[in-house]
């Protein structure tokens, strides 16, 4: 894979400490005639630059490497492509309904790719259709890149713990040698917010999916 850099990216040696971020997914049904029949799903993501984090900065002052996973599939003939930033890694035509192609890149990073044809009518709880894994790692888990380096984002390493909001929008107090504290939700509020274009630009496009996903699961909510 050939790496994208942004910013000031650290050297390749220290990339299994830096942590993850996810920058955008899409996934888009483009069938010549019947649009169903061809998916193209893309998974934009990067490591964050260390160094920046190690100096106090926050959002996309952190970016770091990053890469472009694309994946285009044909339903009816059964072709498969897996592309990382525009090579090809895997080529496959097979009528299963199912791919789970996994491969390793520079730095020993294991990458999968897991797509299903279509959704089952009764889906387990976290089920997704399309989903890309590093090392592991579900990209839906990594934190958003306008919240690299803020309190409460998995900006510390790979096995660190996110806090997720409770309920009211506010986020649990983070333990310091026995005491804690809660930050006000205004304050969340004012971390939160985009502090530059770039942020801003981020912030609207991840969220704009955000948006599109979960109506897509009302949709089959209601016509289930």
């Amino acid at each position: 894979m050939s790496p994208r850099r942004a910013g000031n990216a650290s050297h390749p040696s220290r990339s299994g400490n830096r942590p993850l971020y996810a920058i955008d997914f899409t996934a888009v049904a483009c069938g010549k005639r019947i649009a169903n029949t061809k998916r193209r799903v893309r998974w934009r993501f990067g490591f964050a630059n260390p160094d920046a984090l190690a100096a106090g900065e926050t959002g996309t002052a952190c970016r770091g490497e990053e890469h472009d996973i694309t994946l285009v599939w044909s339903i009816t003939s059964g072709k498969r492509l897996i592309l990382a930033d525009g090579q090809e890694v895997h080529y496959s035509n097979s009528r299963s309904a199912v791919i789970d192609f996994s491969w390793t890149m520079r730095g020993n990073h294991v990458l999968k790719v897991v797509a299903h044809a279509s959704a089952p009518m009764s889906a387990d709880p976290g089920f997704r259709q399309y989903d890309f894994f590093v090392d592991g790692r579900s990209f839906f888990s990594f934190p958003k890149v306008y919240r690299l380096g803020l309190s409460g984002s998995k900006t510390v390493s790979h096995d660190s713990r996110e806090r997720r909001p409770e309920r009211g929008g506010g986020y649990p107090a983070i333990e310091h040698s026995g005491s804690s504290s809660r930050r006000k939700e205004s304050d969340i509020a004012q971390i939160e917010a985009p502090h530059n274009p770039d942020e801003a630009s981020f912030f609207c496009e991840i969220n704009f999916v955000d948006f599109v996903f979960l109506t897509w699961k009302l949709i089959r909510v209601i016509l289930a």
